[in-house]
């Protein structure tokens, strides 16, 4: 076997988790790849996201065909070219991909701990292959990188900024509920930006 298989390995074991994860949502795993994708570097270009995901236009097409269907999503005029066109998250599809990140933040928060302590060796390893692999294919970098300075909760911090609690200490379950929701916030924040 080759590391492509373990690629190809990982990607169907992560499809099908996601899938279960999100079963009692408007989206699947798929679907809420491309709402965050939209969601955090939206409005784009169907040709940007293609070359953002590596899909094959037939299926970036039906996917945002799906969405449009739904009515998750608007259609508007390229200004950096006028033949083309972009698409971007309706408020519906906003508010589709809120309701879907609740169940996929506490999953996360599940599987935290059952990855090793500090992910971001990890994440530099997939970044490094991702990079490999979009060259071979011609494709765009992903439109995120991840950086050394990441702290081991996956966030990214441009500021030294410190939450203070004095008051009782929390219980875990509490912990959870906390950093759930402050996941929650910057995750709305970044889709203001």
């Amino acid at each position: 076997m080759s590391l492509l298989f373990d690629v190809w390995l990982l990607n169907g074991l992560t499809s099908g988790l996601l899938d279960g994860i999100l079963e009692d949502t408007d989206l699947n795993g798929d679907d809420y790849g491309m709402y965050s994708l939209l969601r955090r570097f939206g409005p784009a270009t169907p040709t940007q996201i293609r070359r953002w995901t590596g899909q094959r236009p037939t299926t970036v097409s039906a996917h945002l065909k799906r969405l449009q269907a739904r009515g998750h999503i608007a259609r508007s005029a390229n200004p950096a070219d006028g033949r083309s066109h972009r698409v971007g998250l309706t408020p519906a599809g906003e508010a589709a991909h809120d309701r879907a990140t609740e169940p996929f933040l506490a999953a996360m928060h599940t599987l935290r701990p059952r990855f090793v302590p500090d992910t971001i060796r990890e994440r530099l390893v997939l970044q490094h292959l991702d990079s490999i692999l979009r060259e071979s294919a011609g494709l765009d970098p992903r439109p995120y990188r991840v950086a050394l300075e990441q702290d081991s909760s996956d966030h990214d911090r441009t500021d030294t900024s410190v939450l203070a609690y004095t008051g009782a200490p929390l219980s875990a379950a509490e912990e959870q509920q906390v950093r759930l929701y402050i996941d929650f916030l910057r995750s709305q924040e970044a889709n203001r930006a």
